[in-house]
């Protein structure tokens, strides 16, 4: 599908570059600014900042508590965002390894979080890893990779494997969830010159994929295979879209090269995520 005016949606304007966004456990929305802003959204047109880290937001996913975890690549942690405002400090990385890049979170159904690690994007080899945020808040290494900049993270439908887009490899790869630094699997391989960002599961198995570049959203099928799912040759209503979010058989895209958050319709439900209650 070729984006247009008529089908898709603009949401917000103004905002600064949001590179992700989430929903909440009461269906709020919510992203982040590339000067650490957290935006509430009450509608396509009404939104607020509720507060800021002061530094980059990447990555965000919401905890049962209504508090957002956002992963700053300037401050170099996780921090938490409360409904108030308060800022909060998670992880700065394991007591062995700090982070240099966190880019993603993802909270499985124990209450662990799983953040990706991006890296160094030029090393050939790549320098990206994943750590793993217990509910108590204690950080360790769960997979030593190499990953080439890891990127979005997404937890698939059996519970089994955490799913991880290589931006400069232009692949999805994944890891089991029950073997720390378990073999590495290719799981999608993307077309030459495709950067891919932000990934998100349906309940069906397909795994939606927002390409930094081309401007397009692809889908990868249970069998492997990937298909476009929609794009934006001209780059105006799709903008360097990195991180998605299904709800009510719609698609939410954050455009990092842009000032707004695109949604189109789909007949992608999402895959219910997990909103744990933390200490």
């Amino acid at each position: 599908m070729r984006m247009t005016p008529e089908n898709c949606r603009l949401w917000g304007s103004r905002l600064d570059h949001p590179e992700s966004l989430c929903f909440d456990s009461q269906g709020v929305l919510y992203a982040g600014g590339e000067a650490g802003q957290v935006y509430r959204f009450d509608s396509a047109d009404s939104w607020r900042v509720i507060g800021s880290t002061e530094g980059f937001l990447l990555g965000l996913a919401a905890d049962g508590q209504g508090r957002i975890h956002a992963c700053d690549f300037i401050r170099k942690g996780v921090f938490t965002i409360s409904a108030t405002g308060e800022v909060a400090l998670r992880s700065a990385g394991a007591a062995d390894r700090a982070f240099e890049l966190p880019n993603h979170c993802v909270f499985d159904a124990q209450g662990n979080s799983f953040v990706s690690d991006s890296g160094d994007y030029w090393n050939p080899r790549g320098t990206g890893w994943i750590a793993r945020i217990s509910p108590d808040g204690q950080t360790t290494r769960f997979h030593d990779g190499p990953f080439r900049f890891a990127n979005g993270v997404a937890i698939d439908p059996t519970g089994e494997w955490l799913y991880i887009a290589q931006s400069p490899a232009a692949d999805i790869v994944r890891i089991p969830l029950q073997a720390p630094n378990g073999t590495i699997e290719v799981a999608y391989v993307l077309p030459s010159g495709t950067v891919p960002d932000g990934i998100a599961f349906a309940q069906t198995g397909e795994l939606v994929i927002a390409c930094y570049k081309p401007d397009a959203i692809m889908l990868g099928l249970p069998g492997g295979q990937v298909e476009i799912l929609c794009e934006d040759p001209t780059g105006e209503l799709l903008c360097r879209p990195t991180n998605i979010a299904l709800r009510n058989n719609q698609l939410f895209i954050a455009n990092l090269g842009g000032w707004h958050l695109t949604t189109i319709d789909t007949h992608l439900q999402p895959l219910p995520l997990h909103y744990p209650t933390l200490r």
